[in-house]
This record gives C-alpha cells, sequence and structure tokens, in this order.
C-alpha cells in the first residue's frame, strides 16, 4: 500500500512553501500600497534627528529639527527592498533570508525522504483519541517558547510539521497556524523570561526583572486560556460535520487498501512490509536526532547571551550540517541535494515579502523621520493623568511596532526615549510599568500587522491571504487589546 506523505493533500507539487497566486499577489500589493505611504510620510512628516552626547552616545533630549530636508527620493523609495542593503543592519535581512532559505530546502528533504511521514505518524497515533488534548499542549508549548526563550522566527522550523500533524488530525491548516505561529506570538507578548523583551528592556530602563514577576505569570495563564477559547471555539464551528465525513471516508479508503494487499502473495508482503518498517524506523530515528539538536540549539543560542547576536548565522549552520547528514543517511546524497534546490526555490516569494518588509524600515530611516516619531513619544506623555500615559505609551508603541518589528530595534529607541523622561520625573508610572506596557505592544501586532515577515511566511504556508486571516482572526485581536487595557488598569491598581 503507498502511504501518502501527510503534506500531499495540502501541497500538491510536494514543494514545503506553497503559494497560490491570488495570495501571493495580495501579499505583496499591501506590502507596496504600505512602502508607497512610507515614501509619502517623508514628504508630510518634518525631519529630524537626536543629538549625541561627549561619550558619542545618542542623547535622546536634544531633537534637532531639520526644516531644509526633502523626503527620500522616489528612486530610493522604489529601490528601497534592495537599497536597505547598503545601510546599517543590513545584516539581518541577510541572515533572515538565508535562514528561510536554508531552513525551507532542509525541511524539504525531510519530507521527500519520508522524515515528516515517520514523525507525524507516531505523534497521531498518540493524539488520535485525544485532539483537543493535542491542541491544548502544542498552544502551551508554542506560547512558553515566546514566553521564556524569545523565540518567533524559529518556530517558522517546526509549523510545516505542525501543519502535518494537523491535518493528520483531521484538522485544516488554519488550526497549525493558530497553535503554532499564533500562539509563539501571543507567548511573547505576555513574556515571564523573554531575554529579548523582558530582559533587555528592563536593563535599558532600569527595571527589576524579578519584581511582581506573579502577575506576569497571571497574564500569561489569562491570554493562554483566550487562546484555547478562539482555538476550540473556530475547531467547533468549522471541523465538526467535516471533520467526521473527512475520517469515515479515510477509514474506507484504508481498509479498501489493506484489503487489497492482503489479497498479494503473503510472502512477498512479508518481506516488503519488514523492509519498510526498518526504513521508516531509521528515517524516525535519524530526524527524532536531527531536530532534538536543532531545538536545543535554538534554546542555547537563544539564552546564553554570548551567541544571542550571532545566533541567527549558528542556526543556519547547524540546519544546513545537521539537515545535510540526516538526508543522506535518510535517503542519500543524491536526492538529499536535490530536494534542497527545491525546498530553497519554494522560498523565493517568501524572500520577496521579507524584502519589502524590511524596506517599509528603509524608507523611513532613510527620509529621516524615524527619530520624529520617537521625539514624539516623550512630548506626548509629559503632564499626563497616570492612565493617560498608559494609554499614550501603548497607543504610540502599537504605531512603532507596525514600522519596525524587531523587539530589540525597538527597545533601544522608545525605552532609550522612556528612561530620559523618567528620570526629569515628567512620568508618573514605575518603570516596570513601562516594561508591561511594551510587552503588551509587541508580539501580539507581529501576527496583525503586514509588515511581519514571519507572519505573511506562516499565512503562505496554511494557504491564506491577509485579509482573509483578518477576518478569520474575528474577535480574537479585540479581545486581546480589551484584556490587555484592563491588565494595565490593574497593574496600576496594585502598584505594579
Amino acid at each position: 500500500m503507498k502511504t501518502q506523505k501527510p503534506n500531499e493533500a495540502q501541497t500538491q507539487d510536494n514543494r514545503i512553501i506553497h503559494y497560490s497566486r491570488n495570495i501571493f499577489l495580495t501579499s505583496v500589493a499591501v506590502l507596496v500600497l504600505f512602502l508607497i505611504v512610507a515614501i509619502v510620510l517623508t514628504y508630510v512628516l518634518p525631519k529630524g534627528h537626536f543629538g549625541a552626547n561627549e561619550d558619542g552616545t545618542v542623547d535622546y533630549n536634544n531633537f534637532v529639527p531639520l526644516p531644509d530636508a526633502s523626503g527620500i527620493s522616489i528612486w530610493k523609495g522604489v529601490l528601497a527592498p534592495i537599497m536597505m542593503f547598503t545601510v546599517d543592519g543590513w545584516i539581518q535581512p541577510l541572515m533572515l533570508i538565508i535562514f528561510l532559505l536554508t531552513v525551507a530546502g532542509v525541511f524539504q528533504v525531510m519530507i521527500d525522504c519520508g522524515g515528516m511521514q515517520a514523525l507525524v505518524s507516531r505523534f497521531v497515533n498518540k493524539f488520535k483519541t485525544r485532539k483537543l488534548l493535542f491542541l491544548a499542549v502544542c498552544t502551551l508549548f508554542f506560547m512558553l517558547l515566546g514566553s521564556c526563550f524569545g523565540l518567533f522566527e524559529e518556530t517558522l522550523l517546526l509549523l510545516p510539521m505542525v501543519l502535518a500533524v494537523c491535518t493528520s488530525l483531521g484538522y485544516d491548516l488554519s488550526v497549525g497556524f493558530l497553535v503554532c505561529t499564533l500562539a509563539t506570538g501571543i507567548g511573547f507578548s505576555t513574556a515571564i523570561s523573554n531575554p529579548f523583551t523582558v530582559i533587555f528592556a528592563s536593563s535599558i530602563i532600569d527595571a527589576s526583572v524579578t519584581k511582581n514577576i506573579w502577575f506576569r505569570l497571571l497574564i500569561f495563564a489569562l491570554y493562554y486560556a483566550l487562546l484555547m477559547l478562539f482555538v476550540w471555539a473556530y475547531v467547533k464551528k468549522r471541523k465538526k460535520a467535516k471533520f467526521e465525513a473527512s475520517e469515515q471516508t479515510e477509514r474506507q479508503t484504508e481498509q479498501t487498501a489493506m484489503e487489497n494487499t492482503h489479497n498479494s502473495n503473503a510472502n512477498t508482503q512479508t518481506a516488503t512490509t519488514s523492509a519498510v518498517a526498518s526504513d521508516d524506523k531509521k528515517v524516525f530515528v535519524t530526524y527524532t536526532v536531527f531536530l532534538s539538536v536543532a531545538f536545543a540549539s535554538i534554546v542555547v543560542f537563544s539564552t546564553v547571551p554570548a551567541l544571542r547576536d550571532i545566533s541567527m548565522a549558528l542556526l543556519v549552520a547547524v540546519f544546513l550540517v545537521g539537515g545535510t547528514i540526516a538526508g543522506c543517511i535518510a535517503c542519500g546524497a543524491k536526492q538529499t541535494f536535490k530536494s534542497m534546490g527545491k525546498g530553497a526555490l519554494s522560498a523565493l516569494p517568501s524572500v520577496g515579502m521579507i524584502l519589502l518588509a524590511f524596506g517599509i524600515k528603509y524608507v523611513l530611516t532613510e527620509g529621516q523621520i524615524i527619530d520624529t516619531i520617537t521625539n514624539v513619544i516623550g512630548n506626548a506623555v509629559v503632564g499626563q493623568p497616570k492612565f493617560v500615559t498608559v494609554l499614550i505609551i501603548f497607543g504610540i508603541i502599537l504605531v512603532l511596532e507596525f514600522f519596525v518589528s524587531s523587539s530589540t530595534a525597538k527597545a533601544v529607541f522608545v525605552m532609550g526615549v522612556l528612561a530620559g523622561v523618567l528620570e526629569s520625573g515628567a512620568l508618573n508610572v514605575s518603570a516596570e510599568l513601562l516594561v508591561l506596557i511594551y510587552l503588551f505592544s509587541d508580539g501580539f501586532t507581529n501576527v496583525l500587522f503586514p509588515t511581519s515577515p514571519v507572519l505573511l511566511i506562516g499565512l503562505s504556508m496554511t494557504e491564506q491571504s491577509y485579509v482573509g486571516w483578518l477576518k478569520k482572526s474575528g474577535w480574537l485581536f479585540p479581545a486581546i487589546f480589551v484584556l490587555a487595557i484592563a491588565l494595565l488598569a490593574l497593574a496600576m491598581a496594585i502598584g505594579y
């Protein structure tokens, strides 16, 4: 009996990243639209930059207007996705692109060699009668990755496997996206020990990481409950009747195939079954070891300060070397390199979207309005009532989030500005509360705003358009932000 690979039903040509024409064009159109808006803003908003201290650091209390500066040249705006490689920070998009191509190639090998099928089949057997438990466990796992380790882009490595498991359990691709990518983004915002937000932002503004940590644990639990409510509601609404029909058809097909196999020569069947079982076990062990090493590498590289800055490069090396070795063991060198090339080619549309997303940031920086936007933060919160101050900071960081997806990049200038305002006595909130506001403004938007490359790549893997995702998310994001505001009010009440 020929066993169908799990993702063949979802991607007919067996590519690791599969785009429909409409989804790709829609995603590109949204990014191009915002690139145009960014170019226009450089002609509308006043230009300026922060001065420098004697030691060369940025003086966030000294904003220097540039009244004679003009907007970004049109040719630079049009070529922004390429021009971004000519300025500081170009290594980040380059490494993300290399990372994506490498991961796509490695997972393509895993699919073509049967590694995904071997792992999924065992996972399905454990949860085939406990499907809701699978959703709960998977969601908790990915939320913890975001909350404790600050992982987000790295979960793209695991999304294909989650999708394969979900489809094998009878769920659609959207469920896999919810319990993997969405769960990680929400975990990122409900951070307990995220090194890129809690620890980094706290160090900038001299806030305590451990003070009132019980409150952040409560926040994590509440958002986990909210996400599970949404996932269960989605499954109940979209899958129940369709689920049962699909399972019945699958059982009938499998029974027919087994009967046909039983009628064949018994000796041949025994030998073939033994060989398949042996190959399946070898592939299973090979990719279990590979993924275990890869996961351990993600955790280590993300938590060890000395390795954090080069974590992306180290992960590329781990996946390239480890994925190649695993592929050669599972199905030979020729098939491994062929599949790697196919996987990398399938990721090229995602590369285009990454370039466009980073191009938007380039336009704002080159157009000299990034510092203008930052300066507005300090001026807007001075002398305001406490809760109004909280809401203003929350709203402003949300706007910045749209243009700058990097948590550490935002922390540098957002917390840098707020630290100076806090020290001046203009703010009447604690440093810890400022960090909490920052956390709520970050992470959620990485699975909401179309300038998030990870969101667009994840949607492409699940064959969803961005507009379709907004419709499908329904009440979730309004509930997320209402809960965030309520928790900020509670934090003020308890003196957080």
